[in-house]
C-alpha cells in the first residue's frame, strides 16, 4: 500500500489530502466530508473506513474541505443548508478532476462515498457529474439535503445505506430512494451506530464498487 500526501487547488482555496492506493487498485473512491465530525477527513472513523476500502483493493482520496462552516455560522449548534451542500460539492467536482489528470489515478475507475452530511454533498457531485462516477454509496445519509431535482438527476449506481434503528433516518432514505431514478440499492444495517455500523457499511460499499467498477472505462483522455 502506498500513501501519499496531496496538495489540490479549488479557486483560490488550496485542500490537502491523503491518497492512499493498494499493488493494483481495482478502482478509486473520492469520500466527501460535511458537517461536523463528518467534515475530519483524518480522523479515526474516516481511516478505518479507507482501510476497509484498501483491502478490497480499491484506492481513495480524503482531503480537508474546510474553509466552509455549516449554516454560515460556527456556534457550534450547526445545521446543514443548501448553500453549504452546493459549495461543498463545487470543491468535491476540483478534487475529481484531480483524479482525472493524476498519473497515478486517471485511468481508474471513480466512485463516491459519503457519511452523514456528506451524503447530499455526494448526491449533489453525482447529479452534475454522472458520466465520470462509475458508483457512490452513502451511508446514514442527509441524502433528501440534496433536493429533489439533484436526485432525478442521478445516473450513478447508488447504493444507500441506513444504520441503527433510528426510524427517521430510515424513512428519509426511503423517500431519496424512490426518487432516484438510476441503478439503486437500499440497505438497512442491524447493528448499532458507531465503529461496528460503519465497518458493515464499508464491507457493503466494497461489494458495490467492485461490481460497478468491473468493466467501466475511466472517461480521462
Amino acid at each position: 500500500m502506498q500513501e501519499q500526501f496531496v496538495s489540490i487547488t479549488a479557486d483560490e482555496l488550496q485542500m490537502d489530502g491523503v491518497l492512499e492506493m493498494p499493488e493494483r487498485p481495482v478502482g478509486i473512491v473520492l469520500f466527501a466530508h460535511g458537517a461536523g465530525a463528518d467534515r475530519d477527513y483524518l480522523g479515526a472513523s474516516s481511516h478505518a473506513t479507507s482501510q476497509d476500502f484498501l483491502r478490497a483493493g480499491i484506492a481513495t482520496l480524503r482531503f480537508d474541505q474546510g474553509g466552509i462552516e455549516p449554516g454560515g455560522g460556527s456556534n457550534g449548534h450547526a445545521y446543514f443548508v443548501r448553500s453549504d451542500i452546493v459549495l461543498l460539492a463545487r470543491q468535491l467536482e476540483k478534487a475529481l478532476g484531480w483524479l482525472q489528470v493524476d498519473p497515478s489515478t486517471r485511468r481508474l475507475p471513480c466512485g463516491l462515498y459519503g457519511y452523514g452530511t456528506s451524503a447530499a454533498v455526494v448526491m449533489q457531485l453525482a447529479a452534475w457529474r454522472s458520466a465520470e462516477i462509475a458508483a457512490l454509496a452513502v451511508c446514514d445519509g442527509q441524502v433528501e439535503m440534496a433536493g429533489k431535482a439533484a436526485l432525478e438527476n442521478v445516473r450513478v449506481p447508488s447504493l444507500l445505506i441506513v444504520g441503527g434503528r433510528d426510524p427517521d433516518v430510515a424513512g428519509l432514505n426511503r423517500m431519496a430512494f424512490a426518487t432516484l431514478r438510476c441503478d439503486k440499492q437500499l440497505e438497512q444495517i442491524a447493528a448499532p451506530s458507531g465503529p461496528d455500523t460503519r465497518h458493515q457499511a464499508a464491507l457493503l460499499a466494497t461489494d458495490w464498487y467492485t461490481r460497478h467498477f468491473n468493466g467501466h472505462t475511466s472517461t480521462a483522455q
